[in-house]
């Protein structure tokens, strides 16, 4: 597996995590690069990572149970990552094809998860 460092720190920052990414829980998000979060624009990557870190939250907490603060909320795990890569999809594609940046266009191409809200197979 390909060196995850600037995958697993970025992760940690959009999610507010101290406790630390295995290389299996960040590997959903390792096809995104530095230059797919800096090369979109403000209003699209803010929108993205918003859905993103909540979806993956939301995702965990599910595992879980409700309520959960402090050590008794669990480890992510990838399943969680991939919630929130669809988190990510729904909130970009909710911007209009006409309004959405070509790096928006690109990254909906490339992305092999479906939105949120959209049936699995």
């Amino acid at each position: 597996m390909a060196d995850m460092t600037w995958t697993k720190r970025r992760l940690a920052e959009i999610l507010n995590e101290d406790r630390g990414l295995t290389d299996e829980v960040a590997a959903p998000a390792a096809e995104f690069t530095e230059a797919d979060l800096t090369e979109l624009p403000h209003r699209e990557r803010e929108a993205a990572l918003s859905a993103f870190a909540r979806a993956v939250r939301e995702s965990r907490d599910a595992r879980a149970g409700q309520g959960l603060q402090g050590e008794d909320v669990p480890d992510y795990k990838a399943q969680d990552i991939r919630q929130g890569l669809r988190g990510a999809r729904a909130a970009l594609e909710a911007f209009p094809a006409g309004e959405r940046s070509a790096r928006g266009d690109i990254l909906l191409a490339n992305c092999q998860c479906r939105p949120l809200g959209a049936p699995e197979i």
